[in-house]
């Protein structure tokens, strides 16, 4: 099939799409509806979620719309909602929720409409805005005549200073003409008053300096705080007096206080007055307790039946707001509204019950039309997801929309993503800290999905479950590394190697055909295979920790399965390329489009494939031959491992120089043959790449437009004639002939050559950016093991049996490991991981230049609404 396709033939069987692997089938509807059912029907499809409408008059200004002032009416209502909301919040700011009798929303609220609610809520607005601005009134007054009590209560002593001189101003006088300001005998003057705790030393030292040094300041603290009737917070205040001699200083004392919101109150020292003035305050203070109580739970009772609707209200405004915002965009033609849409096709059914019904709500007489018609824009792109896929379908999308029927990425980032942050971040006992975050969000999902989370936990918390997978994958690669907090550990029984002191040690415990390694006289530094021994079942040797040789080895190992990592999903990324070729030339509707992808099947695809396989792809394969030969017999023929960095440099640089006793495979002479011919293969894939597509391009063109060459001008001359038959030739103007844009061929060669070149640098970047998971994955390994040794084991040989030291070095070993491999390591490893998908993976087949499909769902815009304000 997949040669048939190649050669030209025609194919009938469309390739079918799942959720995820391609976008769902779109279709392009009409909607023919009578006038009288439009709101219901787009209530409806709303309600649906699965209608993506298409704004038919874009010409049109957003204040001449037909259904502008109802849109204006829901923002005025949602105005009233809001205020309805800050008045519930400062209620339970103020005191703690009351223990109102329960009850449920009103049964009427879900059917309400906008014609209903909007009086109804008009109305409770003005009843509460009089009741609200009431009761800061009285609040107001209350907290001055407070703090006029706070004045008469205050103990002689606080304006009369210590009992010997309490003779001395005995005597007082009236308030003067000059500012209110009581005079003591001493010729003193005073001013006394309340003001708020924390202005007190600004108010002294602006007193200080009007005054010049010549005053004299006492404060004493309120007994109870003050209710602020704005914000109902509970606000600290004290009693003050201020002593100064200048009569021209009360006016500035006084200013001092308006600015500072301070109050005053006169007072005179000793007056008999004073004591009927405390009288008629403590009465007055308890009317105006007895009225504000009352106020109080008036307002309560209403702010209480707020409470029980607002939601639904919300719901309700939400719901019509967004209903008028679609009915802007349709087309009204007196009786017929009509609508176009985008819809999956396996949804058009829905589509028309959903009409139906509409028509039933609305009691309509005319049925609605659905009819699917032709369209010429691209259709926008659809994915079922749930909420599993949703998070790896959202980091795809961050980079672009998928074209539509393009092959989606997610299909295997939901796994390849979170294994190659496991490559870099693999440790069993970090990964298993990951999992545990995970699974405690994923089980107490219900509960913080309804809570107000911060913007960081929110955003941890949301990708929970690709969270999840990217803790199991370090685990799992975590076993592969055999780390452990940075220590190598044996889960799985004896190691492999073994590695002797002597050499009577090499010839009791190690297999007979590695002693050749080891003389009777030379330094034992490499191990050999335990006799009667096997590989070890998973994972690196742990018997490796013990060798000085463990970072060289953990190096080549790691970049070498780097190298093969990413060549690999270089490779894929190919293999999806091929399968967008084949399903657009597959579903092509004209021979010009199939003959399109056909060429750059021919003429991109496959000399892609070979100059990547031929060049790194090979490279893979060295790798993977030298991890499979017994080298040890080979050393035993004097045949040395060759070094795999040296043969490819060889490789591009001098052709055909492998040396006798350095070869890979086969022998000298082949393996310098076979290179050859590869690298023959790769230099000739880059004119196969460059060369082809703009010549084909070019005679398309030139074919094409030779058909067509004569066309314009016998329509022309066709044109004239029919109008000269008719008796218009003289009556209109001749009009303008379209003409479609010309052809660019240094344009088509630019963007080819730039291709070409782009991708064939691109095989070196890319691989060379896949080092990434080797250089990630080392780093983290290394500082696990520095922390471990150095924050933990250092302080515990240090620690002479008290504990001490080994509780503080244990804390700081926690501490880094949670603030420094656990947060920035993650991260690290996280967006590394991002960017190779980005990068390097997807832009060998993803566009990313589509079309998001945006229906209209009101359970959505719903849950939207409701979360940016608080619920009650």
């Amino acid at each position: 099939h997949f040669f048939a396709l190649l050669i030209g033939a025609e194919n009938k069987m469309p390739e079918k799409c799942s959720g995820l692997w391609r976008s769902q089938d779109m279709t392009f509807l009409q909607l023919h509806i009578q006038r009288e059912a439009a709101h219901d029907s787009v209530l409806k499809l709303g309600q649906l979620g699965c209608v993506m409408f298409r704004d038919m008059n874009v010409n049109v200004s957003a204040f001449q719309r037909l259904f502008t002032n109802d849109v204006r009416r829901c923002e005025d209502t949602e105005r009233r909602i809001r205020y309805f909301e800050d008045q519930l919040k400062r209620e339970h700011a103020i005191r703690p929720r009351r223990a109102h009798r329960s009850g449920a929303s009103d049964s009427q609220a879900g059917v309400e409409t906008l014609d209903s609610l909007e009086p109804h809520l008009e109305s409770l607005e003005n009843e509460l805005r009089e009741l609200s601005s009431k009761w800061e009134q009285l609040v107001s007054q209350r907290n001055s005549m407070k703090e006029h009590l706070e004045v008469l209560i205050q103990d002689p002593s606080f304006f009369h200073g210590d009992e010997s001189s309490e003779r001395d101003f005995s005597s007082a006088v009236q308030a003067d003409e000059d500012g209110g300001a009581g005079m003591r005998a001493g010729g003193l003057r005073y001013l006394t008053g309340v003001i708020r705790s924390d202005r007190v030393a600004l108010f002294e030292l602006l007193v200080f300096r009007a005054t010049r040094g010549n005053m004299f300041m006492r404060t004493n603290e309120a007994r109870e705080p003050f209710e602020d009737p704005v914000t109902g917070e509970l606000v600290k205040k004290a009693v003050f007096v201020v002593f100064f001699s200048a009569s021209r200083a009360a006016e500035k004392i006084r200013k001092l206080c308006e600015s500072l919101q301070a109050s005053v109150f006169p007072y005179v020292i000793g007056s008999p007055q004073e004591r009927q003035n405390l009288e008629k305050v403590h009465d007055f203070l308890m009317e105006l307790e007895t009225t504000i109580t009352g106020t109080d739970n008036v307002r309560a009772e209403l702010l209480f039946q707020v409470e029980k609707n607002v939601n639904q209200w919300k719901k309700t405004v939400i719901t019509e707001k967004s209903v008028f915002n679609v009915l802007n965009m349709l087309s009204f033609k007196g009786q017929t509204v009509v609508a176009e849409c985008w819809a999956p096709e396996e949804d058009v059914d829905n589509i028309r019950a959903a009409l139906a019904e509409a028509e039933r709500t609305s009691g309509a007489q005319m049925e609605s039309i659905v009819e699917a018609t032709p369209n010429h824009e691209a259709p926008p792109t659809y994915f079922k997801t749930n909420k599993f896929t949703s998070v790896h379908q959202s980091i795809v999308e961050s980079y672009g929309i998928a074209r539509y029927k393009e092959v989606n990425p997610t299909s295997f980032s939901v796994v390849t993503f979170p294994f190659l942050f496991g490559v870099m971040y693999g440790d069993i006992g970090h990964g298993l800290m990951l999992t545990a975050l995970a699974i405690v969000f994923i089980a107490l999902e219900r509960r913080l999905l309804s809570a107000n989370l911060n913007e960081i936990i929110g955003l941890v918390f949301g990708g929970r479950y690709v969270l999840l997978l990217m803790g199991l994958f370090a685990i799992y690669l975590g076993f592969l590394y055999n780390d452990f907090f940075g220590m190598m550990i044996a889960p799985f029984g004896r190691p492999f190697w073994y590695f002797p002191e002597n050499y009577a040690e090499a010839v009791e415990n190690c297999d007979p055909g590695y002693l050749v390694w080891f003389g009777a006289n030379a330094s034992l530094t490499r191990g050999c295979k335990v006799q009667g021994g096997s590989p070890y079942i998973f994972g690196v040797d742990a018997d490796w920790a013990e060798t000085e040789n463990k970072l060289e080895f953990m190096n080549g190992l790691k970049m070498k399965m780097a190298v093969i990592l990413g060549v690999g999903q270089m490779m894929w990324g190919l293999v999806l390329q091929l399968l967008n070729h084949l399903f657009f030339m597959t579903n092509a509707k004209e021979k010009e489009e199939r003959d399109k992808a056909r060429h750059h099947i021919w003429f991109g695809w496959i000399p892609e494939v070979i100059f990547l396989s031929c060049t790194f792809g090979y490279m893979c394969l060295m790798i993977l031959i030298k991890w499979l030969v017994d080298w040890t017999a080979r050393m035993r023929a004097d045949l040395s491992p060759p070094s795999l960095l040296e043969a490819m440099t060889n490789f591009f640089l001098s052709p055909g120089s492998v040396l006798p006793n350095k070869y890979l495979y086969g022998s000298d002479s082949s393996q310098n043959g076979f290179q050859t011919f590869l690298l023959l293969l790769a230099f000739f894939s880059v004119p196969l790449m460059l060369l082809p597509i703009p010549i084909l391009e070019y005679m398309h063109h030139k074919s094409s437009s030779y058909g067509q060459l004569n066309e314009p001008e016998h329509d022309q001359e066709a044109a004239l004639h029919a109008r000269e038959t008719s008796g218009e030739g003289a009556a209109k103007p001749e009009q303008p002939v379209v003409t479609e844009e010309g052809f660019d061929m240094s344009e088509v060669v630019i963007k080819q050559v730039i291709h070409t070149i782009e991708y064939v640098l691109g095989c070196v970047s890319n691989t060379a950016s896949y080092l990434r998971l080797w250089a990630l994955s080392l780093a983290h390994a290394e500082l696990s093991e520095v922390f471990w040794n150095f924050a933990w084991m250092k302080p515990l040989t240090w620690d002479g049996g008290s504990g001490l030291l080994a509780f503080v070095g244990w804390g700081i070993w926690f501490a880094v490991t949670i603030g420094v491999l656990g947060v920035m390591e993650s991260l690290s490893a996280f967006l590394h991981a991002l960017r190779l998908h980005w990068v390097e993976f997807q832009n060998k087949f993803y566009y990313g230049d589509g079309v998001p499909f945006v229906p209209y769902d009101i359970h959505h815009l719903l849950s939207q609404g409701l979360s940016k304000g608080r619920t009650f």
